[in-house]
C-alpha cells in the first residue's frame, strides 16, 4: 500500500447446496456490518457448564445424521474381547489410581468390573467405558473391524438421555491424523479444532481452572474444567516417528486428575509406539483396552443378503452364501469379516432405496470368480469398485470426472499433506505458491502505476519495508497477530523516518515523509509479528526519506506500482490460516494502531497543508483505522455445530468484511489526503485514482491475511481451470459425495468413506466406471 500518499449435474442435493451457498454469499456482505457490531460488546457470561450442555445437544445433532449416512441400513454386531495385557496398564492399579484423585464419588466402586476379563461383549462400548474406574479406554483393531463407527456410536450413547446428566463432560471426537505432537500439546489442539467445528467457542470468558479468574477461550475454559471427553481416532494414521511422542502428550494433558479418555488404534501400531524395540517404553496411564474381532463371514453375508431390496435381491446372495458355508477358507470368506468390507459389499451389490434392481450391474457372485486368488485381491476389488458404484446413476463421462476429482484429492492427502483429514480452508495450499502472490501483486501493481504518480520515494520505502520484514520474519518468526505486527510497523516506520530526517533532513519536507513511514507501516503488516514489522517499517521509513525528491519522474509510476504490487502480493502469498474465520472480536492493540495511524496522518496532513485538513484527515483516519486494526477475525457468538459449507460461508463474510474495512479506511484516507507535490489537474481525480489504488490493494492483503477463503478461492479457480482436477463448484461436489457415502464429515473436516479408500484412489490413477466387467485383482 502507499499513502497518499460447468455447472455439473450432481442432483437435487447438489442444486440445492448451490442456491444456499449463493444466498449466503450475498446475505454474508450484508451481514458483514451487523456481525462487527453484534461482537463488538462483553464478554459471554454463562458458565462453561451451560455451554458444555448446549455443545452436547448440537453434537449429538451431527453425529445422529452422520450415523445414519454411514450405516446405509443396519449395523453389524461388532465383538470385542480384553486388549493385550502388554498394552493396558494392570486391573488393580486403575483403581488404586482413581482413589488419588480429588473429589471422586463413593459410589461408583460398585459399578467397576472385577477385571479385564468382564469387559468382552459387543454392541455397546457405553457398557465398557462405563465399568472401567478411570473411564480411560482404548479400543484397538485391524483396519477395517469398524473402530470409528464404535466410536460415533459411543459418542450417541454418552449423549443420550439415559447416560448423561446436566453438565456431565461432552464427548468430542477427532482424528489424529493431521496433529503434530511435537509442536502442539493435546489440549491446544481439542482447543483449536473445538473452536474450528464449533461457532462461538473462541469467546473469551471470565473463568479458567476450576473458577480461577483467568482470561480463556471458551474451548480451553470447557477443557480445563474437565468437560470435555476427548474420543480420539486415527493414532496410528500419524507418521511412525510421532506416536510416541504423541502418547506422551496425551499422558501430560491426563494429567493428575480425574479425566477420561478414549482412544482408538491399530494394535500393531500401537504396540510399537508403547513398546519400540529401541526405544523407552510407554503406557497410556490409567487405561484399559478392548480388542475389535472378526466378524463371521456367514453373518456378513447374511447380513448383507437381509438388507437387499425384495426377493430378487436377496436371490442373488445365495450362491456366495452357500459357497462360504462349504468352505470357511475361499478368498471371499476371508475378506468379508470387517464392517467396511460389509460396506463396500452392500453398496456395490445392493440397491439403494429407490433404486431398480436393475441399475446394479454388478452381481454378488463374481466375488467367487477365480481371477480373485486371494483376500487381498477380493479386498482390492471392493475398494476400487465401491466409488464408481456409489455414482452409478451418472453417465461414463460424468463419472469419469468424479473420479478425476476424487483421486486428486486423494492424492492430495496421501502424498502432499500424509493426512486423512480434507480441510477446505487448507486447499489454498494445492495450487502453485505464488500464484496468489501474482495475482494480487499484479493487480496492485497495475493500478499503482495508473495511479500513483507521485515522488518514487514512496515506492522504494515499500520495497525496503518488504525486504525488512522479510528479513525480521527470518530472524525472529512471525508469531505473533496482524495488530501487533502493525503496531510495531507503525512505531518502526516513524522511528525510520525522525532518524532519517535528523540524520539527513528532509527534502520533500516532514508531511510526506510522515505519510511515508505510515506506508511502511502498513505494508509489513503482512509480515507478521511485532519485531518483523518494527525493523521492515524502520527500514521503509528510513529508505522513503532518503531517496525523498519533490519531483515526479517519468519512472516514478512504475517504481510505486512495483512497490505496491510487491507489498500486496507478499501479503497474499505470506497468508497462512491454520484454521478458518467466521467472525469478528475488537483487538485493542489493532485499535490503539488505528487511533496512531489516525494522529500519524493528520500530522503529516497539517505540516502540509494546515491544521484544519489535518484535523479532518485525523479524524477520518482514526475511525477508519480503528475499525480496520481493531477487527481480529474470530468465531461467531453461538455454539452451533459448523458444517464446511458454513464454515466456507463464514471465512468468505470474514474475508469481505475484513478486506472492505481495512481497503476503505487506506483508500479514503490517502485519497482525501493533500496532493504531493502540487501539480496540473484536478485534486479530487487525482486523489480519486491515489484512493483507488491504494483501497483495492491493502483491501485484498487485509482480506487474505485474516481469512483463508483468497487463497482457497485462487487455488481452486486455478486446479479447476488447469486440467480439470477439481470442480469450479467444489462445495457442492463434497456435499454430493458426502450423501453419496464417498466421504464422511466430522465438524468442519471431511474424509474418506475409510483411510484404504483413499489410499487406493490415490494410488491408481487410470479411469474405471460401473460398467467395466472386470477389475484389477491387484
Amino acid at each position: 500500500m502507499v499513502a497518499p500518499g460447468r455447472r455439473d449435474d450432481s442432483g437435487a442435493a447438489s442444486r440445492h447446496v448451490d442456491q444456499r451457498a449463493r444466498a449466503r454469499w450475498f446475505s454474508g456482505i450484508l451481514q458483514a456490518g451487523g456481525d462487527i457490531w453484534v461482537n463488538v460488546f462483553g464478554w459471554d457470561r454463562r458458565t462453561p457448564a451451560a455451554w458444555a450442555d448446549a455443545l452436547a445437544a448440537e453434537i449429538a445433532k451431527h453425529w445422529q445424521r452422520e450415523y445414519r449416512l454411514r450405516l446405509l441400513g443396519h449395523p453389524l454386531s461388532v465383538r470385542w474381547r480384553p486388549a493385550d495385557p502388554e498394552l493396558v496398564q494392570p486391573w488393580d492399579s486403575l483403581a488404586a489410581l482413581v482413589g488419588t484423585w480429588p473429589g471422586r464419588p463413593d459410589d461408583l466402586e460398585g459399578r467397576w468390573a472385577a477385571g479385564p476379563g468382564e469387559l468382552a461383549g459387543e454392541k455397546r462400548l457405553v457398557d465398557v467405558l462405563r465399568r472401567i474406574p478411570t473411564r480411560r479406554l482404548i479400543v484397538l483393531g485391524e483396519p477395517g473391524t469398524g473402530k470409528t463407527i464404535l466410536l460415533v456410536r459411543l459418542v450417541l450413547d454418552l449423549l443420550s438421555d439415559a447416560e448423561r446428566t446436566v453438565g456431565a463432560p461432552v464427548p468430542f471426537l477427532t482424528s489424529l491424523s493431521s496433529w503434530d505432537p511435537v509442536q502442539q500439546e493435546l489440549d491446544d489442539l481439542l482447543e483449536q479444532r473445538l473452536i474450528v467445528d464449533f461457532k462461538g467457542l473462541h469467546r473469551r470468558v471470565a473463568g479458567g481452572v476450576h473458577g480461577r479468574r483467568r482470561r480463556c477461550t471458551l474451548a480451553r475454559a470447557l477443557l480445563q474444567e474437565h468437560l470435555v471427553l476427548p474420543v480420539l481416532d486415527g493414532l496410528d494414521e500419524l507418521p511412525e516417528h510421532l506416536r510416541g511422542m504423541a502418547v506422551n502428550r496425551i499422558n501430560e494433558a491426563l494429567g493428575a486428575g480425574g479425566r477420561g479418555l478414549v482412544l482408538a488404534s491399530r494394535s500393531a501400531e500401537l504396540r510399537a509406539a508403547l513398546r519400540p524395540p529401541d526405544g523407552i517404553e510407554a503406557e497410556v496411564a490409567g487405561a484399559a483396552g478392548v480388542e475389535l474381532l472378526p466378524v463371521p463371514a456367514e453373518e456378513v453375508v447374511e447380513h448383507l443378503r437381509n438388507g437387499a431390496m425384495g426377493p430378487a435381491a436377496r436371490a442373488r446372495w445365495e450362491e456366495v452364501s452357500a459357497r462360504i458355508r462349504a468352505g470357511p477358507a475361499v478368498p471371499a470368506a476371508v475378506t468379508l469379516t470387517t464392517p467396511l468390507m460389509a460396506r463396500m459389499a452392500d453398496v456395490i451389490y445392493n440397491p439403494r432405496h429407490g433404486e431398480l434392481l436393475s441399475s446394479v450391474r454388478r452381481s454378488p457372485a463374481e466375488l467367487l470368480d477365480r481371477r480373485f486368488a486371494t483376500a487381498d485381491h477380493v479386498r482390492n476389488h471392493l475398494l476400487d469398485a465401491f466409488v464408481p458404484a456409489a455414482y452409478r446413476y451418472l453417465a461414463p463421462e460424468d463419472l469419469r470426472r468424479r473420479l478425476r476429482w476424487l483421486r486428486f484429492l486423494a492424492r492430495d492427502l496421501q502424498v502432499r499433506r500424509n493426512v486423512t483429514e480434507l480441510d477446505w480452508w487448507r486447499l489454498g495450499d494445492a495450487g502453485p505458491a505464488l500464484l496468489p502472490g501474482l495475482l494480487v501483486g499484479g493487480l496492485a501493481a497495475v493500478l499503482g502505476v495508473y495511479g500513483l504518480r507521485i515522488p518514487a520515494s514512496a515506492g522504494i520505502g515499500l520495497m525496503a519495508a518488504v525486504g525488512g520484514g522479510l528479513l525480521g520474519r527470518r530472524l525472529f518468526g512471525a508469531g505473533s497477530s496482524m495488530a501487533r505486527a502493525l503496531g510495531g510497523g507503525l512505531i518502526g516506520g516513524v522511528a525510520g523516518t525522525v532518524v532519517a530526517m535528523l540524520t539527513f533532513g528532509a527534502v520533500q519536507g516532514t508531511g510526506p515523509s510522515l505519510t511515508g513511514a505510515l506506508a511502511a507501516c502498513i505494508t509489513v503488516g503482512s509480515m507478521g509479528g511485532f519485531r518483523a514489522g518494527l525493523l521492515g517499517a524502520f527500514a521503509g521509513g528510513f529508505a522513503a526519506v532518503l531517496t525523498g525528491r519533490p519531483e515526479v519522474t517519468a519512472f516514478a509510476p512504475f517504481v510505486n506500482g512495483l512497490g505496491l504490487g510487491l507489498g500486496a502480493g507478499c501479503a497474499a502469498v505470506l497468508a497462512r490460516r491454520a484454521e478458518p474465520a467466521r467472525g469478528y472480536h475488537w483487538s485493542l492493540t489493532g485499535l490503539l494502531t488505528g487511533l496512531a495511524a489516525g494522529l500519524t496522518m493528520g500530522l503529516a496532513a497539517g505540516l502540509q497543508a494546515g491544521p484544519g485538513r489535518g484535523l479532518l484527515l485525523a479524524v477520518v483516519t482514526a475511525v477508519l483505522g480503528s475499525v480496520a486494526g481493531g477487527l481480529e477475525a474470530a468465531p461467531a457468538d453461538t455454539a452451533a455445530l459448523t458444517g464446511p459449507a458454513l464454515s466456507l460461508a463464514g471465512d468468505r463474510r470474514t474475508f469481505w468484511a475484513t478486506g472492505l474495512a481495512g481497503g476503505l479506511a487506506v483508500g479514503v484516507s490517502t485519497g482525501l489526503g493533500p496532493r504531493f507535490p502540487p501539480g496540473p489537474g484536478s485534486d479530487f481525480s487525482f486523489g480519486l485514482r491515489v484512493g483507488i489504488a491504494n483501497a483495492v490493494a491493502v483491501g485484498l492483503a487485509f482480506g487474505f491475511l485474516r481469512a483463508a477463503y483468497g487463497r482457497y478461492t485462487v487455488a481452486r479457480t486455478w486446479l479447476a481451470l488447469r486440467g480439470d482436477r477439481l470442480p469450479r463448484r467444489l462445495m457442492s461436489f463434497l456435499d454430493e459425495a458426502h450423501h453419496r457415502g464417498v466421504l464422511r464429515q466430522n465438524g468442519a473436516h471431511y474424509e474418506f468413506a475409510h483411510q484404504d479408500v483413499q489410499e487406493r484412489l490415490a494410488r491408481h490413477p487410470a479411469d474405471c466406471s460401473e460398467g467395466h466387467k472386470r477389475s484389477r485383482g491387484g
